[in-house]
């Protein structure tokens, strides 16, 4: 069968992998046809926009669009592990995450419904992104039995608290130690804070490239969950952080004393319109912002990663 070419960013995740990236690579165009045949799909064009998975549109068989998702293997730390995304789309069941039509945990592929234009794309200002997401993640928040499948928001803590000092230390401590121990001040408030009894299921990767229209203009879906078990404030800290594509950036160039004020008065909204603490909101936000701006730098995106310490630094003043 003819090869299939991947987006660079998924080559690049491949290339990570070593020789287990190249061999899937390899085996990719077979393992397509397997699944085209027992779904009875026809597998249109490549869909790009991730780098842990290769995703396509399709249609079924009896005419209904779809999208056909392979995740890479596993193996690069960052990359949320396909078992998660799966868990998390099952216990959600639909809106407002994408509906699971069908998956095969063997050869570790999903059938989604097929989803809209992405927020992204839609011209929105970022006040009204921000509301959007914040409205859309709400909408997921629920109480579920997942058997330990899903890391709790306490583990995610102690992961940024592990992360973040290595990561920096590693790149040659790009940002003031001062940002760094904000962020671990955080994350030992959050995993301190947490009460299994009040943890939801929450989708953990809230962004505008990630919220899609739904079918009959009712609103956004969420694609992409990472999954886990936590506290509402933790999505909303991450829609702050990492929920608008430039605005980091806009921060970032703006007024350095007005950062702090504006990051700010985003986490009172987002605690105003569902209910949640403030200062949890902006607690999950430092960790995103700082663990965001490592992992850009780890690969090679400077520019992004240099806003994304800087908005983080402007809040320990």
């Amino acid at each position: 069968m003819p090869a299939i070419a991947v987006s660079e960013p998924v080559a690049l995740s491949l290339r990570a992998l070593g020789e287990t990236g190249g061999r899937w690579l390899a085996e990719l165009p077979e393992l397509l046809a397997s699944l085209a045949a027992d779904w009875s799909l026809t597998v249109g064009a490549r869909l790009d926009g991730g780098r842990a998975a290769y995703v396509a549109e399709a249609v079924t068989h009896d005419g209904a669009r779809v999208v056909l998702k392979v995740p890479i293997p596993p193996g690069i730390d960052e990359v949320t592990p396909a078992e998660r995304e799966l868990t998390a789309l099952r216990l959600a069941g639909g809106d407002p995450y994408a509906r699971l039509i069908r998956h095969d945990g063997l050869r570790r592929a999903l059938l989604l419904e097929r989803l809209g234009r992405p927020m992204a794309g839609l011209g929105w200002p970022a006040g009204r992104q921000l509301d959007a997401l914040t409205a859309t993640a709400a909408r997921g928040w629920r109480k579920v039995a997942e058997g330990g499948v899903l890391p709790t928001g306490a583990e995610a803590a102690r992961w940024h608290a592990g992360y973040i000092p290595s990561a920096w230390e590693e790149l040659g401590r790009p940002c003031p130690e001062a940002t760094v121990e904000l962020a671990l001040s955080c994350a030992a408030e959050r995993e301190a804070a947490a009460d299994p009894s009040r943890a939801v299921l929450v989708h953990g990767d809230v962004h505008a490239l990630n919220a899609l229209e739904a079918p009959g203009g009712a609103g956004f879906r969420l694609v992409d969950p990472e999954g886990l078990i936590s506290e509402p404030a933790h999505d909303l800290g991450v829609v702050q952080a990492r929920g608008v594509q430039g605005r980091i950036a806009e921060l970032a160039a703006g007024d350095p004393g007005r950062v702090r004020e504006r990051m700010e008065r985003g986490c009172r909204r987002a605690g105003r319109l569902t209910g949640s603490d403030p200062d949890a909101v902006r607690q999950w936000a430092v960790m995103e912002l700082v663990s965001t701006g490592l992992f850009l730098l780890r690969v090679g995106r400077r520019e992004d990663a240099e806003a994304f310490l800087a908005v983080a630094t402007g809040l320990t003043r």
